[in-house]
């Protein structure tokens, strides 16, 4: 039970090269399923800042502001973040760390070391399995993330969970990257916020751990590492409670899964977005989701049945990580090949499409979704630093990854496996109205 990107890549689903390596963060390079931030150089920072959009205060005991802004990147677009307060077990050594992703298609807390002070990186308390330091690697269809598991309370806005296994990527203390995770150095390190574009992650999808049973029978290569002092990572089988979490689950109350609600915003793009991350799954009136359609949802990989242009696209998925809409359409135009916009998509007029869900109960769902042309906006509005209407080309037939782009105007509720919420056993994925 491993994460959305890893099952996807690993059958092919999108068809990209990166899915073996290589490829970058650039704009159309690598498809970042999940939560590799996609950044590119033609939407540079601007002084202004068009048609901001800010969404009431979440102050309620069960919800927490939610923005979408550069992040740690002058350039980065669609990257919802929120801030995310650390503390040593037991201690007094805090630290709250702003522009954390908050990624709806990973599992896990995992942040920069770059992002901490010395004094709360040294009171982290270690993992080991056998007294030997645990290691965790990430891998990515554009890159991967290495470092050291430790301990933390967690706090996200009112709600707080203790002694939290956590990746700190980019640790000093690591041992020495393994050749299965960088896939033999085809796969670049993204062990910093510069690289990341935020200042971590925080996975809510609806598995409980990043990996599951299957670590804890047994090490599962790219994964888990004992790292010994001065020693070679071994691959290693971990215990389910000492695997990267999903926090959200481990809260007293309104533990059952996030809802996400950002704003409708202008086709030009906006500036500075600011929703609501609330936590429960119609726990409180605040996230009942009323009136919501839960889409037939794959219990082992999280897929999503999607029919568009009267073509099937079976493990398709929603990805709050995913900064654009990636998906297979010889009929749109593609930007020049040459130059900053290779990959996205270009047609000369913005284009109203429709795409089919299959719904839980055996419906179908139709949802409205918009794509422009990226060189045309991002030329003409620089900075832009939330759009709802750019896609960019993949070559796999069966997976449509509905990115950042898709939860403009919309509530998307992600239930956790294990729960039933909404008339339906999770784990699942729901769309309604605001």
């Amino acid at each position: 039970m491993n994460l959305i990107r890893a099952a996807v890549c690993a059958a092919g689903l999108l068809g990209l090269a990166a899915c073996g390596g290589g490829g970058g963060g650039g704009g159309g390079g690598a498809l970042p399923i999940g939560l590799l931030p996609t950044t590119t150089s033609a939407a540079p920072a601007s002084t202004s800042t068009p048609g901001t959009t800010a969404a009431p205060a979440a102050n309620s005991p069960n919800s927490m502001s939610l923005t979408v802004s550069r992040g740690t990147d002058s350039s980065g677009v669609n990257l919802p973040q929120i801030s995310v307060k650390l503390c040593a077990p037991a201690t007094g050594t805090c630290q709250t760390i702003d522009n954390v992703l908050i990624d709806t298609g990973s599992t896990g807390v995992r942040i920069a070391a770059a992002a901490l002070n010395s004094s709360m990186l040294a009171a982290l308390p270690q993992e080991t399995v056998n007294s030997v330091p645990l290691n965790a690697c990430e891998q990515f269809l554009d890159g991967y993330t290495w470092g050291t598991m430790r301990l933390a309370d967690i706090t996200l806005g009112p709600k707080s969970a203790t002694s939290q296994p956590l990746q700190i990527i980019g640790d000093p203390s690591s041992g020495i990257v393994p050749g299965a995770c960088s896939d033999n150095g085809t796969l670049d390190a993204e062990n910093t916020p510069a690289d990341l574009g935020t200042n971590g992650i925080i996975g809510v999808a609806s598995f409980l751990q990043d990996c599951g049973t299957a670590c804890a029978q047994k090490a599962v290569a790219a994964t888990y590492y004992a790292c010994p002092s001065g020693g070679q990572c071994q691959g290693t089988a971990v215990p389910v409670p000492m695997q990267a979490q999903n926090v959200v689950a481990n809260f007293a109350q309104d533990n059952n899964g996030v809802v996400l609600g950002l704003p409708a915003i202008s086709a030009a793009g906006q500036g500075v977005t600011v929703g609501t991350l609330y936590f429960g799954v119609a726990t409180q009136a605040n996230n009942a989701m009323s009136g919501a359609t839960v889409l037939k949802t794959d219990a082992s990989t999280l897929r999503l049945a999607v029919t568009y242009k009267n073509s099937s696209f079976p493990d398709s998925f929603l990805d709050s990580g995913s900064n654009f809409l990636f998906l297979n359409d010889s009929t749109i135009a593609q930007c020049p090949k040459s130059g900053n916009f290779a990959g996205f998509y270009c047609p000369s007029n913005t284009l109203d499409l429709s795409a089919s869900f299959a719904a839980a109960t055996g419906a179908a769902l139709s949802q409205s979704f918009a794509i422009a042309s990226a060189q045309s906006l991002f030329t003409s509005n620089p900075g832009v630093v939330a759009v709802d209407n750019i896609a960019v080309a993949s070559s796999g037939s069966s997976a449509i990854d509905f990115g950042l782009p898709f939860f403009y105007g919309r509530l998307v509720a992600v239930l956790n496996e294990g729960q039933s919420a909404l008339g339906q056993q999770g784990p699942f994925t729901a769309l309604a109205t605001p």
